[in-house]
This record gives structure tokens, C-alpha cells and sequence, in this order.
């Protein structure tokens, strides 16, 4: 088996050698796909035929379009709790050879608490993006603190791989409306989206999201295109030179790649781009998030340019690498400054 992420369900297999992980960018792993030749059988879900014939995608695009398109044999799941929001591709049903009738819901994650730490994060994150900007960020604590943060920003867009509920309910409250958006205007962009069965039914409703497939949501052109594009992300730690570890935990693969290079990389070719990586700056008792070197470089140095904790803001862009030290060691946790200090002495 081939693999591109390191989930907690692959683990056993990635441990015994019996699953290969590529460690892939999204676009990377676009390119595998395209170059890979014919596919014996893929496996989608997708809606039930409308009267013309054709069935949704419905709220999971993102690889789907490029395994179709060389695909000998199309198995799919129709299922009746898809929802089949309107900017959500379509296909022919006659394209499926064979199909499983079902109805029961879609995945849902799993409740996840806002603490102290995460909410200051999600300020001081939300300081950094102005009225107008075009955001992409994740799932998760940190990401939900910073969408309640932006509730007073105005005229936002959106271009993501994932769309969460914290993001739509910004949609429908007119925060994020896409009304500067050069490219994609007044249309927020997504991959896939996650969350509760209401909120996949309410997205079947929803005429100002798009879903895409990866293939155009982390096509560095398109992210460049998009002026004041700002990528919000996280990560598992951070070194003084600005090296990003976003997969491994005590020699652990936790993760993958994903679109997090992707995001970065098109921010910093956008025009006032800023690519922000959020993280506490504890990781449990007694270790630092933020440390001399890291465990496995998931993003280059170069790729790095703002850092939060929520101790502060260290911007790494066009910095010397002692001044990226200095930057980081000031919003480290304080019980962990002097021993960052005295490893690049």
C-alpha cells in the first residue's frame, strides 16, 4: 500500500513496513497521480442521479477528478445524506460501473474545546489579517480561535483544501463574502469540507462555495494570484533557523506533508502575502515548541515567515538566521529562553 499521510489507523502498517508513506506536497501528490498511468478501480461516494442523470461530488472533491480521469473501473457509494451543494462538480452516472445504494451520515470530527492558550493564539493571529484578505487555514483548535476572532473583519475571501463550520458560519454572517477576491470573486474555494450533519446539509444549499479539486486549490499560479492571500497554519515545532517539523512526534510519523508547503510557498509569492504558522509555545510538560533543531523538516527555512505563539509574533521573513534566533527565543515559553540562547552561543 502507498500512502501520503501517516494517520493514527496507518500506524501499525507504517511501523512493520507493510504501507510506504511518500512524503509529498498536495501538488506533489497531484503529479504522482497524473504521471502514475490507468487505475484498475476507484472508489468514490457520491449523491444520489438528478433527473438529467448525473451525481454530485458533493463535499469531497479534492483528489477525486484526477483518479476518474484514468480509472479503468468506478465503483461508487451513493449515498442519500450527500448533500449536493450547488458549486460542487458533477458526473455522468452512466461513468460508474458499479454502484452500493446506502444512506447513512457523513463523517463528523470529533469535539475539540477551545482553552486560554488557543484563543490568545486565535487573537493575535485574527491582529494579522485586514479587512479584504483572503485567508486558507485548517481545522482545530487554534484554526476555530481564529475564525471567532475575525467576526468583526469584513470583505474576506477564502481559498483552502477544507472548509470547517467556524468558516461558514462567517459566510453566512458576511464576513467572509469574497467581494475583493481578484480571482474567484465573492466565491469562497475549497477541496472538502468537515464538520456536522447540519452543516453538510446547509452546504448542499449554500450558492458561494466552490469546491474544486486539488489540482486548482494548491496550484501555486492560482494561490499567487490572490493579493493579500494569507495562509494561516500550525505545526508540531519550529527550530531558530526557521526549519518546520509538521509530522513527526518522538520519531513518530503523526502526519503528512499535505498542503501546508503549498500554502506557504503561494503566499510568499503572492503579492502582500503572509504566511503565518500558529503554535503553543509548550508542547506538554517540560518541552518547547520551539526548539534548536527540529526533528524532521517538513518546511524550509526559506519557506518561513511568521511565527505566533502566545507569548507574541516573530517575523522571520528576510532575517538574518541569529536574528530568526532572536526573534523566536523572545515568544518561547520563559522557562525555556536561556537553554535556546545558550545552543546558538
Amino acid at each position: 500500500m502507498t500512502a501520503f499521510f501517516g494517520t493514527p489507523e496507518l500506524a501499525p502498517s507504517l511501523a512493520t513496513g507493510a504501507t510506504r508513506l511518500l512524503p509529498l506536497h498536495y501538488s506533489g501528490i497531484i503529479s504522482y497521480l497524473e504521471t502514475f498511468g490507468d487505475f484498475d478501480v476507484a472508489l468514490i461516494q457520491v449523491s444520489p442521479p438528478d433527473g438529467s442523470g448525473t451525481c454530485s461530488l458533493g463535499v469531497s472533491v479534492d483528489f477525486v477528478p484526477a483518479a476518474l480521469s484514468r480509472t479503468k473501473c468506478v465503483i461508487a457509494e451513493i449515498n442519500h445524506s450527500m448533500p449536493t451543494p450547488p458549486g460542487s462538480p458533477r458526473i455522468p452516472l452512466d461513468i460508474i460501473d458499479y454502484v452500493a445504494e446506502v444512506d447513512h451520515p457523513l463523517v463528523e470530527p470529533s469535539a475539540d474545546s477551545e482553552d486560554e492558550v488557543s484563543r490568545r493564539l486565535g487573537e493575535i493571529v485574527a491582529s494579522l489579517v485586514h479587512d479584504g484578505d483572503t485567508i486558507q487555514m485548517g481545522m482545530g483548535r487554534i484554526p476555530t480561535a481564529v475564525l471567532t476572532a475575525l467576526r468583526t473583519r469584513n470583505d474576506l475571501g477564502f481559498h483552502s483544501g477544507l472548509l470547517t463550520e467556524p468558516v461558514l458560519g462567517l459566510i453566512k454572517n458576511g464576513n467572509i463574502n469574497g467581494a475583493r477576491k481578484p480571482t474567484d470573486t465573492g466565491i469562497a474555494v475549497t477541496g472538502i469540507a468537515f464538520g456536522s450533519q447540519p452543516f453538510y446539509q446547509s452546504l448542499g444549499q449554500e450558492p458561494c462555495v466552490a469546491f474544486r479539486p486539488a489540482s486548482y486549490t494548491h496550484d501555486l499560479d492560482v494561490i499567487r494570484s490572490l493579493e493579500n492571500f494569507v495562509a494561516i497554519n500550525s505545526a508540531i515545532e519550529i527550530d531558530l533557523d526557521g526549519q518546520i517539523n509538521a509530522e513527526f512526534i518522538s520519531g513518530r510519523q503523526v502526519s503528512g506533508i499535505g498542503g501546508l508547503g503549498d500554502f506557504m510557498r503561494g503566499a510568499g509569492l503572492a503579492r502582500n502575502g503572509r504566511s503565518i504558522i500558529a503554535l503553543p509555545s509548550r508542547a506538554g510538560k517540560g518541552r518547547s515548541r520551539i526548539v534548536s533543531r527540529v526533528e524532521k523538516v517538513t518546511c524550509a527555512r526559506v519557506d518561513a515567515d511568521i511565527i505566533v505563539t502566545e507569548y507574541g509574533i516573530a517575523e522571520l521573513r528576510n532575517k538574518a538566521p541569529n536574528e530568526r534566533a532572536e526573534a523566536l527565543t523572545a515568544i518561547a515559553a520563559p522557562e525555556f529562553r536561556d537553554q535556546l540562547i545558550k545552543s546558538v552561543i
